[in-house]
């Protein structure tokens, strides 16, 4: 796992260009995935954090985040929303989950990544 990598899982290509040059202003390598392809495939081994819109995740947020660490991949995951506070309740107590309110600031995303891997390193 690479804290210096994350995982760009979006429908927009527009805000997947975004979200990679936020990203590489951070200096964080964006690996950006096509969520038509699914998100069982994952590069997971190539990267320490996953940002990926909520509604991507299938049955809920809450059972794929508990998938994720029965893999295991132990990585922050950023869900990206446009209601946080009902999103909230629905992940619970699961580690290692952000959730950031569309729309916001690239350095919103960078903090979050940096208070988890505050030295690109685990």
């Amino acid at each position: 796992m690479n804290a210096a990598n994350a995982i760009v899982a979006v429908r927009d290509p527009a805000l997947a260009s975004s979200l990679e040059l936020a990203l590489e202003a951070g200096a964080i390598v964006a690996i950006l995935w096509n969520p038509e392809h699914g998100l069982e495939d994952l590069p997971l081994d190539d990267a320490s954090t996953l940002i990926v819109e909520h509604s991507l995740l299938t049955p809920d947020p809450a059972t794929f985040i508990a998938g994720l660490r029965q893999r295991p991949w132990f990585g922050l995951v950023i869900l990206m929303t446009g209601d946080g506070e009902a999103l909230s309740p629905r992940v619970g107590e699961a580690r290692r989950v952000t959730i950031l309110e569309m729309p916001f600031q690239a350095a919103a995303l960078i903090a979050a990544i940096r208070a988890q891997w505050p030295d690109n390193r685990h």
